[in-house]
C-alpha cells in the first residue's frame, strides 16, 4: 500500500504541477501580448481623441492647431468626415477611388467590417461621421455579438465548469494511477517470490506488461537453473556417502593389518617401520574422507548443530589432553593458555563440531612441522565472541595455501582448514589464516558466548 499511496501522491502532485505550470504560461502570455501589442496601441492616436481635435471653423473643419495633421494622425493611413447624406466634408490623405458618396448601407458595412479591405475606426459627430483607417494588415476587426442570457449564463458557470475540468483531471489521474500501481505491486509481488526463490507467472497485459514478461523471463531461468544445481548437488552429495561408504571398510581393514604388522617382533625393523608408514597415511585417508564428508553436510545444511551452553576452559583443556596422549604429539608440545574470564567463559556450540575443528587445526601443525614444535592454544573474550587462537613456532603456511584460503578455493591440501572455516561459520563466527610472529602459523575461530 505505500508504493500505491506514493504513486497516487505523485500523480496528484503531477497534476497540481501540470496546472499551476499551464496558469502561469497562460497569464505570462496575456502579460506578454498586453505589454507588447497595448505599446503598438498607444502609438496611434485614440479615435475619440482624434474626432474632438476636429472642429468647425469659417474655412470648414480643420484640426486643431496645436499638433501638425501628421502628429494628430500618427498611425493612421488617411481619415475623412461624411455628413447625413454621405458626402465627404473633410479628408486626410484618403485615396482617390474611395473620395465619393456612400450609402447609407455601406456606410453601415464598413462601420462593421472593412472598407475595401482598409480596417477602419468609426465615430459619431455632430459635424458628421469621423472614419479613420488604419494600414492594411495591422488591426483584426470583426464584431461577435451573442445573446445576453447565454453570455450571463457562461460568466456564472466558468468558475464551476474549471473546477469540474480540473476534478476531471484528478480523477483520471487517480484512475490512471491506480491501475498502475495495481500492475506494479503486482509485479513487487512478483519480485519478492523471486527473491524467495519461488516461480511466478504474472500476467503481461497493461503498460507493465513487458516489465511483468522479464520477471517471469528471469523466474523460469532460475527455476532451471536451481534445479540444474539441485541434481547437481545431489549427486555430489550422493558420491561423496557412497566414496566414504565403501571406502570405509577396506581402510579399516588396512589400519587393522598395518597396526598388527607395526607390532609384530617377528618382523625386521624395516618392515615394521614401512608398515608404521601405512598406518600413518592411512589414518590421515580416513581423516580426508572424514573432513569431506563432514564439509558436503556442512555446505548443504545437512550436518544438524547441537548447540550447548559449554564452559570454554575445561573444553579446550580436554582437547589438548586429548591431542597429547595421540601418537601425532610425540613430536609437539601443546600449552592452553587462557585468560580467566575466557577460562570461564560460556560458548554455545557444538561440542563434537568444535572439537573436530580444533584437532584439524592441531593435527595440521603436528603434520607440516617434521621438528619439535610448540604449538600454543589461547582464548580470550572480545565483546561478544570468544577467540579462540591455536598458534606455532614451525614453518607456517605456504604462499600456495594462504592465497587458497584467501580466494575461498576448495583443494584437498586445504580440507581440513576449510572444514574449520565451514564450523566456524555455522556457528555465526569466523575463522582467519595468517602467518604467526615471528614464524608458524596461526589460525583464529570466534564463536558466540552464551545469551549474545
Amino acid at each position: 500500500m505505500k508504493t500505491f499511496a506514493r504513486l497516487i501522491r505523485r500523480y496528484v502532485l503531477a497534476t497540481a504541477a501540470v496546472v499551476l505550470v499551464a496558469a502561469a504560461l497562460c497569464l505570462g502570455a496575456v502579460a506578454y501580448i498586453g505589454l507588447h501589442y497595448g505599446n503598438v496601441e498607444q502609438d496611434r492616436t485614440g479615435i475619440e481623441t482624434l474626432a474632438g481635435a476636429l472642429a468647425q471653423t469659417a474655412g470648414g473643419l480643420q484640426l486643431d492647431p496645436a499638433r501638425t495633421p501628421e502628429e494628430w494622425l500618427q498611425g493612421y493611413a488617411w481619415a475623412m468626415v461624411l455628413d447625413d447624406n454621405g458626402e465627404v466634408l473633410w479628408q486626410y490623405d484618403l485615396p482617390a477611388e474611395l473620395n465619393k458618396c456612400y450609402t447609407a448601407s455601406e456606410i453601415a458595412s464598413f462601420s462593421r467590417w472593412y472598407l475595401e479591405d482598409w480596417p477602419v475606426l468609426c465615430w459619431t459627430e455632430e459635424y458628421g461621421l469621423l472614419v479613420a483607417a488604419a494600414p492594411k494588415g495591422t488591426l483584426w476587426k470583426y464584431n461577435i455579438c451573442s445573446s445576453q442570457a447565454m453570455m450571463a449564463d457562461l460568466a456564472a458557470g466558468i468558475l464551476p465548469a474549471l473546477a469540474v475540468l480540473l476534478a476531471a483531471v484528478l480523477g483520471c489521474c487517480l484512475l490512471f494511477g491506480w491501475r498502475g500501481a495495481r500492475q506494479l505491486q503486482a509485479i513487487a509481488a512478483g519480485l519478492e517470490a523471486v527473491a524467495a526463490g519461488r516461480t511466478v507467472c504474472l500476467p503481461t497485459d497493461g503498460f507493465a506488461g513487458e516489465l511483468a514478461d522479464a520477471v517471469n523471463r528471469t523466474s523460469e531461468q532460475l527455476r532451471r537453473r536451481n534445479e540444474i544445481i539441485a541434481r547437481r548437488d545431489d549427486a555430489r552429495t550422493a558420491w561423496v556417502a557412497g566414496v566414504s561408504h565403501d571406502v570405509r571398510t577396506p581402510l579399516a581393514m588396512i589400519l587393522g593389518w598395518a597396526e598388527q604388522l607395526e607390532h609384530d617382533t617377528a618382523l625386521p625393523d624395516t618392515a615394521r617401520r614401512r608398515a608404521a608408514g601405512i598406518r600413518a597415511q592411512s589414518e590421515k585417508l580416513r581423516t580426508l574422507i572424514e573432513d569431506l564428508n563432514l564439509t558436503s553436510k556442512l555446505q548443504y545444511g545437512a550436518q544438524p548443530l547441537r548447540c550447548r551452553p559449554v564452559q570454554a576452559g575445561p573444553l579446550l583443556r580436554s582437547i589438548a589432553a586429548e591431542f597429547c596422549d595421540s601418537p601425532l604429539a610425540d613430536h609437539c608440545t601443546v600449552t592452553p593458555e587462557l585468560t580467566p574470564d575466557a577460562d570461564k567463559a560460556e560458548i554455545n556450540v557444538d561440542a563434537a563440531l568444535l572439537t573436530r575443528a580444533l584437532e584439524n587445526l592441531l593435527n595440521n601443525a603436528a603434520r607440516h612441522n617434521p621438528g619439535p614444535v610448540q604449538v600454543a592454544i589461547t582464548a580470550t573474550r572480545r565483546g561478544r565472541m570468544l577467540e579462540i587462537a591455536v598458534a606455532d613456532d614451525g614453518a607456517g603456511y605456504p604462499p600456495a595455501v594462504l592465497n587458497a584460503l584467501q580466494t575461498g578455493a576448495n583443494t584437498p591440501h586445504i580440507l581440513g582448514l576449510y572444514v574449520v572455516e565451514q564450523i566456524a561459520r555455522a556457528h555465526g563466527g569466523t575463522a582467519q589464516f595468517v602467518q604467526n610472529d615471528p614464524h608458524g602459523a596461526r589460525a583464529t575461530v570466534t564463536v558466540p558466548l552464551c545469551g549474545q
